[in-house]
């Protein structure tokens, strides 16, 4: 059976962000910021974007488009929760191809919130941070485990829906011995937007074969 090991960006451990007290509330102009962009209205159309074969670091539109719309909120253990709803297109028919990584055409939903600048699913894990410098484990493979880490720089980021200032954070997979793989993949998002553009690898090679770009957006 052949396996292939990728960087995953979504599949989290569940981690406690209970107590909020105890972390950095992010502030903007002396108020909370939503850095998220958590508003029920708000959407994003992103599309897939996959290395061209033919040698050079160009890439090509793979047809995949995935459409994302806060919907409702939702009270869960007196917790709000955001409920985002991802409605994906062009992947009818995923083959042994990149795409077949990518969301399969249809209909999920999921639901986040911003637990003092820790976004977190309705599980408590983690999804991204906006304040935390340290190395989170975010998942546990036999191979190795899957590890995200905010970096201090800020990247300018530019993509058909505009330019944009981004953090960010690494995302990698240690062996079981603790050393990194040669991928190094990247999460970006700029505040007040959410999400902007990231990057999938194959484990084993230095360079990304998928870029998800942010296309159109409406903010609230």
């Amino acid at each position: 059976m052949r396996r292939i090991f990728f960087l995953t960006l979504v599949a989290m451990l569940p981690v406690s962000c209970n107590d909020d007290e105890s972390l950095p509330i992010p502030v903007q102009n002396n108020q909370p910021s939503n850095f998220y962009a958590l508003t029920v209205g708000n959407t994003w159309e992103y599309k897939y974007f996959q290395r061209n074969v033919d040698g050079t670091s160009s890439f090509v539109d793979t047809g995949v488009v995935d459409a994302v719309e806060i919907t409702n909120t939702v009270n869960l253990n007196s917790n709000i929760y955001y409920e985002f709803k991802t409605v994906t297109t062009g992947n009818d028919n995923p083959s042994s191809n990149f795409i077949s990584f990518l969301n399969e055409t249809g209909e999920k939903t999921e639901l986040l919130r911003d637990s003092l600048g820790y976004l977190i699913n309705e599980g408590g894990s983690i999804k991204y941070t906006n304040s935390d410098f340290n190395e989170h484990l975010v998942d546990i493979q036999s191979f190795g485990t899957y590890h995200i880490r905010l970096t201090e720089t800020l990247v300018d980021v530019t993509t058909l829906a505009g330019d944009f200032n981004c953090l960010d954070t690494h995302s990698y997979i240690r062996d079981t011995n603790g050393d990194m793989f040669p991928a190094l993949d990247h999460i970006n998002y700029s505040d007040g937007f959410g999400l902007v553009f990231s990057t999938m690898s194959f484990a084993s090679q230095s360079e990304h074969f998928i870029e998800k770009r942010l296309n159109t957006y409406t903010i609230q």
